[in-house]
């Protein structure tokens, strides 16, 4: 499939031999400073989940963590 606006033409009659327009270039330096900078996105927001919570946010999911627990090991059975 040619490239956007490429039609084919001949490069010289009877040869047979056809010329089309080059595809898109694309700047491999690019594409991987863009691939890697996404995956830095990522990580950065997993880091702000992680670590950007207020003390009162930690403790209450501490507790809740806590309460959890209590509630399963209370519900054990003894073999």
């Amino acid at each position: 499939m040619p490239a956007r606006g490429a039609t084919p033409e001949v490069a010289e009659a009877g040869t047979g031999v056809h010329r089309t327009a080059m595809g898109d270039v694309i700047n491999l330096n690019r594409f991987r400073k863009g691939r890697d900078k996404g995956a830095r996105a990522q990580e950065a927001d997993a880091n702000r989940r992680k670590f950007g919570r207020t003390k009162a946010e930690r403790t209450a999911e501490e507790q809740d963590e806590a309460r959890h627990k209590a509630l399963l090991d209370g519900a054990k059975r003894e073999d």
